[in-house]
């Protein structure tokens, strides 16, 4: 749960860095394309939502050069919606920001109407963007800053986590199988295999874990650094891995999620 405090380290701290809304983040944070506009007086107009920060947007929208016109001269006037898809809820949260036009510039010549659209936010936003939007980027910052801390995975941790379960979905080149998670990092993560851990020393493997109500699969590519066998277990060893470039943003979340959390 995300307190008032949180909310405003996040409007003060990341309040002009921008989110570009790839297909990645759209789709993590479940935005409704379709359902997204300016809006000016009476008018609503389709756009394609570039990007945002806790202070303004960037948009892709289609103009009539009499209301750019009026944009250029007053600022004011326009609210941008935003429009997201909600577990559990028969409607979508959706919510107006007051903007101002702040800059703009031909999209491409083969269409004179189509503007890319510098937007200044007029008054704050409301907390469930910058909920978001914050979380975003903490969790970029976090992977940086805390990126071989370790969250041991254990039924506390595993909630935190959003964890269905300890077990996990391990390919070792090419081979598919399972394995037990013993801890998870930004960076990396220690399992449980069954076998001789010394063979999988240096292979890559993806590693699956089973988060609850993920709609895309998990998947993080690495390489095995160490191994260690098992007291007193000769058909189980652990094995080290080292993740590499480009780990998931809902993996990022989940672990700064479970970092958030006091340790007993």
């Amino acid at each position: 749960m995300i307190t008032s405090q949180q909310i405003s380290r996040y409007y003060e701290e990341y309040g002009e860095r921008e989110v570009t809304f790839t297909r990645q983040v759209s789709q993590l944070l479940r935005l409704l394309p379709k359902q997204v506009f300016l809006k000016h007086q009476a008018d609503s107009l389709p756009c394609l939502l570039y990007s945002s920060s806790l202070r303004g947007a960037k948009v892709i929208a289609s103009l009539r050069p009499e209301l750019l016109a009026l944009l250029q001269e007053s600022g004011a006037g326009l609210s941008l919606r935003f429009c997201f898809a909600r577990d559990g809820a028969s409607a979508p949260l959706s919510f107006f920001v007051g903007a101002r036009l702040s800059a703009h510039a031909a999209y491409n010549r083969e269409t004179p109407d189509l503007y890319f659209l510098s937007l200044e936010y007029t008054h704050r936003p409301p907390d469930d963007l910058i909920e978001m939007l914050g979380e975003l980027h903490e969790a970029t910052c976090n992977a940086q800053k805390r990126g071989e801390e370790r969250v041991e995975v254990n039924p506390a941790s595993m909630k935190a986590l959003g964890l269905e379960s300890r077990e996990a979905g391990l390919c070792v080149e090419g081979v598919e199988g399972r394995c037990l998670l013993r801890d998870l990092s930004f960076s990396g993560a220690k399992v449980l295999v069954h076998g001789k851990a010394a063979a999988f020393l240096s292979k890559q493997i993806v590693l699956r874990p089973e988060f609850s109500g993920r709609r895309t699969l998990v998947s993080l590519a690495g390489r095995v650094l160490r191994w260690e066998d098992m007291a007193n277990r000769e058909d189980i060893g652990a094995i080290a891995i080292r993740f590499e470039e480009g780990v998931p943003m809902q993996y990022k979340l989940a672990i700064n999620a479970a970092l958030r959390k006091p340790r007993a």
